[in-house]
């Protein structure tokens, strides 16, 4: 999906367990635009609470 909206903005994925939580750039191959698109494509995929 991220590669349906290249650009130069990095990606951070939080990963979060009940004791820790990791946080993660992704490589500069997976940079997007932020746009209503990709925040619609990402909520639709991952939820409505996915986006810090």
């Amino acid at each position: 999906m991220l590669g349906q909206h290249p650009g130069v903005t990095e990606v951070h994925v939080r990963l979060t367990q009940p004791d820790r939580t990791v946080l993660m750039r992704l490589d500069d191959s997976y940079r997007v635009t932020p746009s209503p698109a990709l925040f619609g494509d990402l909520k639709a995929l991952l939820g409505p609470t996915c986006l810090v």
